[in-house]
């Protein structure tokens, strides 16, 4: 990614980087735009937790190959975020669905800044993501969405209420297939900036080049500090408790009805089905 990097670590679907004392975390899946899945996630998860034990290492900036950040989990069969079509049983669902907002929550406990840096598309699962960093910039232009079909009951937008408010938040998610722009998400507080197309990395790594002049100890201090400010009112809670609410959303009919369509007729021909005006 930089031509001075002092380390250069490469895996089939996360690339890393270190430059001084900043580390760059890219999900490299661009032909699927960087959709999660199982491998994708291990390997963020691994990553991650390296770099947090890293004491040469201040700050760390994830972002997307290919000019996109994620359109999220892989929803493609076999990708391990389907479980309601997978027939898993409510409580194995309920776990799958934890374990992967766990991994959103490692960054939220990471003990050095985190910084997003979103172009394109960020949808889904990794809208969670992004919230669980510290930081995130994003392009004007970026499109941050809610799935197109309804496939689940309050993962997502109760972890956006935090940043936007419960107005929008419920605006976004009784809406099939609502989106942000970049633009929007900083002007309601879900970004801290929101710049040119194609800029989002650059800005990131300006702030990141900044704070990495404070000392790593008081970086650790300055975020557990704020984190358990917010963890004493529900944070951590409200975005575990997403699971719960779509472990139970996965046992719906209604559910059980989009699920099967996606097996059909694909996931573009389930949302072309589910727009389709009533006859």
């Amino acid at each position: 990614m930089h031509s001075n990097s002092k380390a250069n670590d490469v895996t089939q679907l996360v690339t890393t980087t270190v430059d001084g004392r900043i580390a760059h975390v890219t999900l490299d899946r661009p032909k699927k735009l960087n959709a999660m899945n199982d491998q994708l996630l291990e390997e963020f998860s691994a990553t991650i937790a390296t770099l947090g034990a890293d004491d040469a290492v201040s700050v760390i900036v994830v972002a997307g190959a290919g000019n996109n950040f994620s359109v999220g989990f892989d929803v493609d069969p076999g990708n391990g975020y389907s479980e309601a079509a997978a027939g898993l049983s409510p409580y194995a669902d309920w776990a799958s669905l934890r374990r992967n907002i766990q991994r959103w929550l490692a960054v939220w406990d990471t003990p050095k800044p985190v910084i997003s840096a979103i172009e394109g598309y960020c949808m889904g699962g990794a809208t969670m993501l992004a919230v669980c960093t510290d930081i995130t910039v994003v392009s004007e232009d970026a499109t941050l969405g809610w799935p197109a079909i309804p496939l689940g009951g309050g993962l997502l937008s109760p972890t956006t209420a935090w940043l936007i408010g419960p107005k929008k938040a419920k605006e976004l998610s009784f809406i099939a297939g609502s989106s942000l722009t970049g633009s929007e998400a900083a002007a309601m507080g879900w970004a801290n900036h929101a710049v040119p197309a194609g800029t989002a990395l650059e800005k990131a790594d300006s702030l990141a080049a900044q704070i990495a002049k404070m000392p790593l100890d008081l970086l650790r201090l300055k975020k557990l500090a704020l984190n358990r400010f917010l963890d004493q009112q529900g944070f951590r809670e409200s975005v575990l408790m997403g699971a719960e609410w779509d472990a139970i959303a996965h046992t719906s009919p209604a559910t059980h009805v989009m699920t099967d369509k996606v097996k059909e007729l694909g996931l573009k021909g389930a949302i072309g089905w589910f727009n389709q005006d009533p006859a």
